[in-house]
């Protein structure tokens, strides 16, 4: 992985190629081992944002056969029915998102048990003022390339919790299959861009000729299994953040009763989407068919269908693989259209804009 371009972009690809490193890194986490099992325990709720709140997701196969049900809670608060046999995990990598930090007062006034998941921040002064586990992450990061961090935690807690047994397994086995396929997805750069793209260890497109498809053009995620859902939305999110464009995002079978009739495009119109089809090995058979239909009625609609698969022995690992896939291809794009994948300047721009306005 020599040549890495200058700035922000040879930055980020360098955090998405740490991916396996932090996942294994997990295990050794200051307050992991506070983490106990909680007698009663109905379900887990996560609450957090953005890179915070998509290890909730992409950790749900690790569940399947476990005793409670993990749920995703993205907004303030809690939801109405999160009571005292609920645990409220707080996820937060800066520690101060205001979203987070609701949840975590209401779960607080509940008297529901709590776990805190943050490098610092407020988050990690009330936890600790409570007596809360909280496991601390590495700090300096921006919060999207912390994943491997925040998914080797969360999964970590889960085993230690006793909802996920085989967790440490799957995050180290998971981590493996991507140290794997780095040295593929990651090649040498010139002119901003990868050359001589490798054969992809999944089958899938060398990620360098994806993103010059999808140069300039707008990308349509389809989802098609339990497996690909969660990858889809971290795609959609990272083509956000890094590339800096706008993505869209619909799942199967739910999509074919509304989205499937959207596109009628007229003609000209076409050359300004790509087809992104996320495959999954959970797929539903009549599922299958479905995307099998659906393509073939949306043929000529897309400047270019394509269909990605993860790779792996177990579902972590599957969904894990197409997780770094994107992130690449979200860097790839970036180099291509010479934008700097590290800055969110909006973002930041709308939390002074609400700081402002809670403090005028």
């Amino acid at each position: 992985m020599n040549n890495w371009p200058a700035g922000g972009a040879g930055e980020m690809l360098k955090l998405v190629a740490a991916l396996p490193d932090q996942m294994r890194g997990s295990a050794r986490l200051e307050g992991l081992p506070e983490v106990q099992p909680v007698p009663g325990l109905r379900r887990a709720v996560l609450c957090g944002m953005g890179g915070s709140a998509i290890a909730g997701d992409l950790v749900q196969p690790l569940l399947e056969s476990g005793p409670a049900s993990l749920q995703v809670w993205r907004d303030y608060g809690l939801p109405h029915w999160i009571g005292t046999a609920d645990l409220v995990i707080a996820a937060s990598y800066s520690g101060n998102t205001e979203e987070t930090l609701t949840g975590y007062a209401a779960a607080t006034a509940r008297g529901c048990p709590r776990l805190a998941i943050t490098s610092g921040g407020e988050l990690l002064t009330r936890a600790r003022a409570d007596g809360v586990p909280a496991i601390v992450l590495p700090g300096g990061l921006p919060p999207r390339a912390s994943l491997g961090w925040g998914l080797g935690a969360l999964a970590r807690a889960l085993g230690r919790l006793g909802l996920a047994a085989n967790a440490p397994y799957a995050v180290e086995a998971a981590a493996t299959v991507l140290a794997r396929a780095d040295a593929a997805r990651c090649r040498p750069w010139g002119d901003a861009v990868a050359t001589a793209p490798a054969q992809d260890p999944d089958g899938n497109p060398p990620v360098a000729d994806l993103a010059r498809e999808l140069a300039g053009r707008v990308p349509v995620i389809y989802t098609c299994g339990g497996e690909s859902h969660a990858a889809g939305l971290r795609l959609r999110a990272q083509l956000n953040e890094n590339s800096k464009v706008p993505a869209l995002l619909a799942a199967f079978p739910e999509l074919d009763h509304n989205d499937l009739v959207g596109w009628c495009l007229d003609p000209g119109d076409r050359e300004r989407f790509v087809l992104l089809v996320l495959r999954a090995a959970d797929e539903h058979p009549r599922t299958s068919l479905r995307v099998r239909l659906t393509l073939e009625l949306l043929a000529g609609q897309f400047a270019g269908v394509f269909e990605l698969r993860g790779g792996g022995g177990d579902a972590l690992a599957r969904v894990m693989s197409l997780v770094q896939y994107g992130d690449y291809l979200s860097c790839h794009l970036a180099g291509l259209a010479q934008v700097d994948p590290v800055p969110v300047e909006r973002i930041v721009k709308l939390k002074d804009a609400l700081a402002r306005a809670q403090n005028p």
